[in-house]
């Protein structure tokens, strides 16, 4: 019938187009009176049903208009006003609420939990969150074409949100399983967001955008990967950072321990140490353990050692000064010992200082010596568990030092 209509206003040279000065007035009186709520976004999904039908209309009847009746129609009164009067802003906002709040109720409520979803690539709640919320907007149950800046905008404040809450952790109490699985879950994010980048936003969602110019869509990938490659150079970092200290922390309430071998062989008439000292193997199964709960499950193996390698260059320099201090005690107690020593002998007849020569002689390891022995002992165990986990450190020449200023003095 609009094909009819076209032809006789075009054949009879008619300035009147009955179209869009006749039909498409009444057309859109009857629907405003059909309902009074029927621009209304109280509730979204009937508002979107009802406008997507509306632009499908809108392309139907334009496709049998003739290029001048397009023009007439898109600057009639009656288009404008009806086009108007659809509160998309208001959609908007009811969007809005819904995926913020998606995601600020679990940051607020559980924002530590572990995701139990089957078949999830995900292994935390948040993240899995997050990443729904971001994949909502452009649904097309929810896009909508002429608010395509503003879900693009929500997704960059969902990702700087993410971010955000990343750098507020406490390093002291946050669970290491967690941190280790919100680590994982981030690179597979970023790597998701760029497939849904270029196969639906780009592909699908915005092609009417970025078909204007190649540059829209070289622009908004460029602004993509930025707020990502903060979140991984970052967040990601700050995460492997966090998990490192902790494990540092763990390691070094063990080895503090080391502080205790001269009281223990000070002045005790214990044995002579022949086995390394507990605190040695404890502070090693801290590390085993962080390796048999990750490596090659959440993290590869050549993730796994990076972390081990970091904590032990800092544990190791650590070791190191605490048994330096040791030494450096032994070495004063030593000279002190050896002053005094000269002084009383100076002071005996030559018969008493023959008597203390013999008994001297008699002495198979002093207390000093015995501490010595001990942290020697330790270092040959601290060499040995490094090898077991293959882990090779550039401050291994200080366990060498070590080695050489705890030999048996004589």
């Amino acid at each position: 019938m609009l094909y009819v209509i076209e032809r006789i206003n075009h054949d009879c040279g008619s300035h009147f187009d009955f179209v869009v000065n006749s039909i498409f007035p009444e057309l859109t009186q009857c629907l405003e009176q059909s309902s009074q709520n029927f621009f209304s976004a109280a509730d979204p999904d009937i508002f979107h049903e009802r406008y997507l039908s509306w632009l499908k209309f809108i392309s139907l009847l334009e496709s049998d208009l003739s290029k001048l009746s397009k023009q007439n129609l898109k600057n009639s009164k009656a288009y404008q006003d009806f086009s108007s009067r659809w509160d998309v802003i208001v959609y908007y906002q009811i969007r809005f609420l819904e995926i913020s709040n998606s995601i600020e109720n679990i940051l607020l409520n559980q924002p530590f939990i572990l995701n139990n979803e089957q078949n999830s690539p995900y292994k935390t709640l948040i993240t899995s969150t997050i990443f729904k919320s971001i994949d909502r907007c452009w649904q097309p149950n929810i896009f909508l074409e002429p608010l395509s800046h503003e879900f693009w905008k929500l997704t960059l404040q969902c990702i700087v949100r993410f971010r955000i809450w990343i750098e507020t952790f406490n390093a002291k109490t946050m669970d290491m399983k967690f941190l280790v699985n919100l680590y994982v879950d981030l690179q597979v994010f970023s790597n998701k967001i760029k497939t849904l980048f270029q196969e639906i936003i780009l592909s699908q969602r915005l092609i009417s955008l970025t078909s204007i110019s190649s540059n829209i869509a070289i622009e908004l990938t460029n602004v993509l990967d930025e707020i990502l490659s903060g979140l991984m150079n970052k967040s990601r970092m700050d995460l492997k950072n966090i998990i490192i200290q902790q494990l540092i922390d763990r390691c070094n309430e063990t080895l503090h321990s080391v502080q205790e071998i001269p009281r223990m062989y000070r002045k005790t008439n214990r044995e002579a140490p022949t086995k390394p000292s507990n605190c040695i193997l404890a502070t090693f199964r801290h590390l085993q353990t962080f390796s048999d709960d990750y490596n090659g499950t959440l993290l590869s193996s050549d993730e796994c050692q990076e972390f081990l390698t970091i904590t032990m260059e800092e544990i190791t320099k650590r070791y190191y000064d605490l048994c330096s201090e040791i030494l450096s005690s032994v070495r004063k107690m030593e000279e002190s010992m050896q002053r005094l020593k000269r002084v009383r002998e100076s002071s005996r007849t030559p018969s008493n200082q023959s008597q203390n020569m013999t008994t001297s002689a008699s002495v198979t390891l002093t207390d000093d010596n015995k501490i010595r022995k001990q942290i020697q002992n330790d270092v040959t165990a601290f060499t040995t568990e490094l090898e077991k986990l293959n882990i090779h450190i550039e401050s291994s020449n200080k366990l060498t030092i070590l080695n050489e200023e705890s030999q048996v003095q004589i």
